[in-house]
């Protein structure tokens, strides 16, 4: 085990990997920049099990989810610098938008489009098919099924006469037919977002579909935990506490 001097060198060259400089905004009382070497950055950032990409989908994708809006901007940055496309970062948002809201959508690609602009980077300019609802609903039943396999219809998703039957064939259309769907990142790179998002946000009926149904697109139980653990300075390490107790459950 690294003693803490070794965990915050770790972290800080892990820091300055992801361009995030040590400055006086960072240090806003004693020590506050060494701690978050230390935790953030050498305890979670160098954990080995998932890959530096994959830990900056989730760590975007709880900061939008909770309107870290200032600290969304600087991994914005740092996520450009690991070589994330624009179109990729635009992804995340508008994927955890779905689930917290459109107006983190609209917050959070307003700051995206803020460092774009700032550092001289076009916006994309992505081409989308343009499918009428019978063809939203096809995709979306079709993805819904690849992404949950057995459980798609279970909980509010089952068929019949409740009180979630309209909001969810809305969900279908749009969520899974639509979102899951756009080009820019994978339907593993989506789940990855989604996990991390849930997490965030405390949702726990979805965590407990998702966790198991991330499984099938590739993703390791070992991935998943760490996606979760990813989440712990950025959302609270109770929300990914409760969240890995969720994990142990759905995955064993």
């Amino acid at each position: 085990m690294k003693d803490r001097g070794a965990l915050r060198e770790a972290g800080k060259t892990i820091r300055l990997q992801l361009g995030i400089e040590n400055n006086e905004e960072t240090n806003l009382a004693h020590g506050f920049g060494p701690l978050a070497d230390e935790i953030v950055y050498g305890k979670l950032w160098s954990r080995p099990g998932l890959s530096i990409d994959n830990r900056m989908l989730a760590t975007l994708s709880a900061l939008t989810s909770l309107q870290r809006l200032p600290q969304l901007e600087t991994y914005i940055g740092s996520a450009l610098k690991i070589g994330m496309t624009p179109s990729m970062i635009q992804e995340v948002v508008i994927h955890c938008g779905m689930y917290s809201g459109f107006p983190t959508m609209e917050n959070s690609l307003a700051v995206v489009s803020a460092v774009l602009t700032r550092r001289n980077i076009p916006t994309p300019n992505v081409e989308l098919p343009e499918m009428n609802l019978n063809e939203l609903e096809e995709m979306g039943q079709k993805t819904k099924r690849s992404l949950h396999a057995e459980r798609a219809e279970e909980g509010y998703a089952a068929p019949g006469d409740h009180a979630s039957a309209e909001l969810y064939a809305v969900a279908i259309q749009y969520l899974y037919g639509e979102i899951w769907n756009r080009p820019g990142i994978s339907q593993r790179q989506r789940m990855i977002c989604s996990v991390a998002a849930f997490t965030a946000i405390n949702a726990e009926k979805q965590q407990r579909k998702f966790f198991r149904s991330a499984l099938n697109v590739g993703l390791t139980r070992k991935e998943i935990v760490e996606i979760i653990m990813q989440t712990g300075p950025y959302a609270g390490f109770p929300g990914a506490l409760n969240a890995l107790v969720i994990a142990d459950d759905v995955l064993n």
